[in-house]
């Protein structure tokens, strides 16, 4: 591996993270030598596995840097989770908002996001506010090169950004506005603008891109750059030398296995372990079933830098949410995903039939009450839970989210009944129908009383306007995450926009 000075190796290294925000591997210290015995099938400066937003930016980043580039990516196309994503970047003091008047200091920054990053630990008068210097450091690295990142595509032509604007056309809004320690309550999320708007295709508000125009606009941006993209090029091993270096990869395709050598460096944007089920049930904190994340996320990446001694960290962690269960069993492959339980004539509950969350909460907190344990009962109570909805919400909601559309006929995954009391019966039944997939789970022998009563509950606090268990709707990100993806604003003639009272009339439906 040729050896470049290193205050300049220093400054490509950390131009090429902070674009991408993905882990390095350069020279791992404590890898077994594996110097190479057979000519490499192709050589270049730098190696970036993986084509999503991360790949693509740090292949651009180490191209501007002056080195040549390939990205390996394993699956058939290029994008990554980030072509099925929102493509939301979460920018602290991004050049958006201050263009807009407002500067966010560095030490609001890190005092809020240790406050919701590590709430055990954080104190605001501790040195580093709680957190330990490793954990700083790194949320100090990304306050200071993230948003220079997203300046410097836009400088290299690669990509324009623009707020993600909410249902009202203002910049959404945080996750945790009420929270003191915000002092920057709304424009950390900003989007790409598309190349160009199809009809007939879902943007945010503004004509705000998606994450599978972020890939398009990356991906141009390479191609300008005559940057090759080889798919269907699986990373399964690292080259390392005497010196502990990584100096390339072996990668599997379809015609053979290919060695490819990295004089400066190899990058790794490869995604999770989201479709690895050995790494889920080792990570997660409860069985978890599917998301959004490509086939290919598989954890390799974690097995390659295992495998040299790296250290882990934050695997029990994501950005979470709800899927409809029977979906999942048959492919763990981006079942429909609840953001947020749809409507506002509908609740959610446990097997005991009673309500246990806001269900309009952030979709990266709500779903992590999935991961309640009752050591006396010696299970998980709200492992699966069972989304209620009523006529109305058909008609006004259908399509969204897991509730059926108006006048069609029930999906496969939905359960009617006339009466709450009928709608239990079939949802018991269902559940013997997945046993295997749910650790036997069955409802409560009391899951009908307590089922009428939780919706009767929650139509006085529908009525009164204040949901008096989990306040729902109280929170700015409530409000946010109920209209997200461009779901209507309808009449509701209640106090509280996201509570209607469930229809005394069925039928009723659940998922």
């Amino acid at each position: 591996m040729s050896k470049q000075p290193e205050a300049q190796r220093r400054a490509f290294l950390k131009g090429a993270g902070a674009a991408a925000t993905l882990p390095l591997l350069g020279a791992t210290a404590g890898a077994q030598a594996n110097a190479p015995q057979q000519p490499w099938d192709r050589e270049v400066d730098v190696v970036v596995v993986g084509s999503g937003a991360a790949g693509l930016s740090a292949a651009l980043f180490a191209h501007e840097a002056g080195a040549n580039v390939v990205v390996l990516e394993k699956g058939p196309t290029v994008g990554g989770t980030t072509a099925r994503s929102g493509g939301v970047h979460f920018i602290p003091n991004n050049h958006l908002l201050r263009a807009s008047g407002t500067t966010e200091s560095k030490e609001d920054f890190l005092r809020f996001i240790v406050r919701i990053t590590y709430p055990a630990s954080y104190h605001p008068d501790a040195p580093r506010f709680g957190a330990t210097e490793a954990e700083y450091a790194l949320l100090e690295t990304f306050y200071d090169e993230a948003a220079p990142a997203i300046e410097a595509l836009e400088q290299m032509g690669a990509v324009t950004y623009m707020p993600m604007l909410d249902h009202n056309h203002e910049p959404f809004n945080d996750n945790f506005v009420e929270l003191p320690e915000n002092r920057c309550p709304r424009g950390r999320s900003i989007v790409c603008v598309p190349e160009s708007i199809e009809e007939g295709r879902f943007y945010y508000n503004g004509g705000g891109g998606l994450g599978v125009d972020l890939i398009h606009l990356l991906r141009k941006a390479t191609a300008a750059r005559r940057i090759p993209i080889l798919t269907r090029h699986a990373v399964e091993d690292l080259v390392v030398n005497g010196d502990d270096e990584v100096i390339g990869v072996v990668a599997t395709t379809r015609k053979g296995t290919v060695r490819v050598g990295a004089r400066r460096g190899v990058i790794f944007g490869s995604g999770g372990y989201l479709h690895n089920p050995a790494f889920r049930r080792t990570y997660m904190r409860t069985p978890t079933y599917g998301g959004c994340g490509i086939p290919t996320n598989q954890g390799d990446f974690l097995r390659l830098a295992g495998g040299l001694g790296a250290s882990t960290g934050n695997l029990d962690q994501g950005w979470w949410m709800e899927v409809l269960l029977e979906e999942a069993i048959q492919s763990s492959d981006a079942p429909t995903g609840v953001w947020v339980v749809p409507g506002d004539s509908s609740l959610m509950v446990n097997r005991y039939g009673k309500r246990f969350c806001n269900e309009k909460n952030q979709p990266g907190g709500r779903p992590q009450t999935h991961f309640v344990w009752d050591p006396v009962a010696v299970e998980f109570p709200n492992r699966v839970s069972m989304m209620i909805w009523d006529k109305r919400a058909v008609e006004l909601f259908g399509g969204i989210y897991g509730i059926q559309k108006a006048g069609e006929p029930l999906p496969k995954h939905v359960i009617s009944g006339t009466t709450l009391a009928e709608l239990a019966d079939n949802i018991a039944s269902r559940l013997t129908t997945v046993a295997q997939h749910t650790g036997d789970m069955t409802l409560d022998p009391n899951f009908t009383t307590n089922l009428q009563s939780s919706v009767e509950q929650f139509n006085q606090f529908a009525r009164s306007g204040k949901d008096e268990q989990f306040r729902r709707g109280e929170a700015q990100g409530d409000i946010g995450w109920h209209y997200y993806g461009g779901v209507p604003k309808v009449d509701n003639p209640y106090p509280n926009e996201l509570m209607h009272p469930l229809s005394d009339q069925g039928p009723y439906f659940a998922a």
